[in-house]
């Protein structure tokens, strides 16, 4: 699955997501050359997904399942094609019937919980990446996203300690410090939350909405040099990357600063 960016404002509360790592295959008992096809089946969708074809991904993993039906990661993969759809009940229903086939499968309880959060179920993406973490406690981008579901349910603090766990796995993970400085910045720690998105630039330079974060935390500091700089570096970026919202946002930010 392709890295969800969450971020479109710079002044909203929603995060980053990671990316997920691939799943396994399932043992089956099938005649070989109908492993094979199915196998051919799926490489094939994964292959599609790499140029962007989700809905040929889609096809390719249900030829994949009538030829396997149970073939786990073709359920994983099709759920994460729709999900890259947007169709987040048919992602979350081949999630469900992975788990079937595969309770202890803690790719399948991630990808449902990630699909939860994005339909607003918190409680129930809280429930899945639990599952997740029990199956691999250093599965990263579960943590990330718990994260997400307990800021959308103001849990900052639980939030922070996901994020703090992130990067004690991985040091390099950079949406864990953006989020990490999202989620320090509404608890007031305005100091922790711009060492956060520093961290985060060092790592992501082109990251326009940390560059817009940390531009307000200094103007609400009282730094209004460093804010209008970051400020119009986050402007330029969301120019080059073409979004539209957050680069008129940030020149409505810079505006008010300079008044």
């Amino acid at each position: 699955m392709k890295l969800i960016h969450k971020t479109i404002t710079i002044c909203g509360a929603t995060i980053l997501i990671g990316v997920m790592a691939p799943a396994t295959f399932a043992q089956t008992q099938l005649p070989s050359k109908v492993q094979t096809q199915a196998v051919n089946y799926l490489n094939r969708g994964l292959d599609k997904v790499k140029q962007g074809d989700y809905a040929g991904a889609i096809a390719d993993y249900t030829q994949a399942i009538n030829a396997n039906p149970k073939l786990t990661v073709a359920y994983i993969s099709r759920g994460k094609a729709y999900h890259d759809l947007e169709q987040l009940n048919r992602a979350i229903a081949d999630f469900e019937q992975a788990l079937k086939l595969q309770p202890n499968s803690a790719q399948a309880y991630y990808n449902r919980g990630e699909a939860r959060t994005d339909i607003g179920n918190f409680s129930g993406a809280i429930a899945d990446l639990n599952q997740a973490i029990g199956f691999n406690p250093n599965y990263t981008d579960a943590y990330n996203n718990r994260a997400i579901a307990y800021a959308s349910l103001g849990n900052m603090q639980k939030a922070v300690a996901d994020l703090d766990q992130v990067i004690k796995l991985n040091p390099k993970y950079t949406d864990a410090y953006y989020n990490r400085g999202k989620a320090r910045s509404e608890i007031g720690d305005a100091t922790g939350a711009i060492s956060d998105y520093n961290y985060a630039l060092r790592l992501k330079p082109d990251l326009a909405e940390a560059y817009g974060n940390r531009g307000l935390l200094y103007a609400q500091t009282g730094n209004k040099q460093a804010a209008l700089s970051d400020l119009h570096q986050a402007a330029k970026l969301f120019a080059k990357q073409g979004e539209q919202e957050g680069y008129q946002q940030t020149l409505s930010f810079i505006q008010q600063i300079q008044q």
